[in-house]
């Protein structure tokens, strides 16, 4: 079963795409208070977020002002995506040579839940659904330096590789690129194994530049946002 989003990662999410979206500004500033109050949560998974959220480089922890918006650079995005394809090619094409008949098994099914959530749109479901079935890859390649390189790269882009499914054509797509590496896995090809994991995340990263512009967009011609969103915009992070 795949497991839903704790707090503190729902609530990165959310003030990631908030800042994406340019409804928090750069140089906008995060009161922990005014979070926890916002979205219905602690201070605990508040402090969580932000500090994940300074690791992503979209917020600067400043002395005696606390958190500040820093904004999106789009050449560090650009080369942040490009290093994780080819990272996450690698590991397909190892994954094609080393991964055990059990662990093909058990990526068909990770793979038959993701595409059973993407087919759904469940927006709650999709990140941890998505999550798996690339790690189950990063494992099956067997080479615990790579997998851990690997991992470093894609929970820093996870609010981005999250921010993707808000486009209605991502989720099928990505259920058909999904689909393009695990049958080159099935057959121990490693290099169409490697190219359509590369494909999949090159258009992971085109899909991000296109929400993110639209988003972009929607927030210029919005009303000027206040220090967060407001409350009818969404609702708190369930308990």
């Amino acid at each position: 079963m795949t497991k839903r989003r704790t707090r503190t990662e729902e609530l990165t999410d959310r003030l990631a795409e908030a800042i994406l979206k340019g409804e928090l500004p750069a140089g906008a500033r995060l009161d922990e208070h005014s979070i926890a109050q916002r979205y219905g949560v602690s201070r605990t998974p508040v402090r969580e977020a932000l500090k994940q959220l300074a690791g992503l480089d979209l917020i600067d922890m400043r002395p005696h002002r606390g958190a500040v918006v820093a904004g999106v650079q789009a050449v560090h995005m650009g080369e942040l995506f490009e290093a994780l394809g080819e990272a996450e090619a690698v590991c397909a094409r190892l994954a094609a040579a080393k991964m055990s008949v059990i662990e093909r098994e058990r990526l068909d099914e990770i793979h038959a839940r993701c595409a059973e959530a993407l087919a759904a749109g469940d927006q709650d479901l999709i990140p941890g659904a998505n999550r798996a079935f690339h790690e189950a890859i990063y494992a099956g390649a067997h080479n615990a330096f790579l997998s851990d390189t690997v991992l470093v790269l894609r929970r820093k882009l996870a609010p981005f590789t999250t921010a993707q499914f808000r486009l209605t054509e991502r989720p099928p797509e990505s259920a058909r690129e999904h689909l393009a590496v695990i049958r080159a896995i099935r057959a121990r090809d490693g290099e169409a194994a490697e190219a359509a994991m590369r494909r999949h995340l090159q258009s992971v990263g085109r899909a991000w530049a296109q929400w993110s512009a639209e988003a972009a967009e929607a927030a210029r011609q919005a009303p000027q946002a206040a220090a967060l969103p407001a409350p009818e915009a969404d609702q708190a992070i369930a308990r």
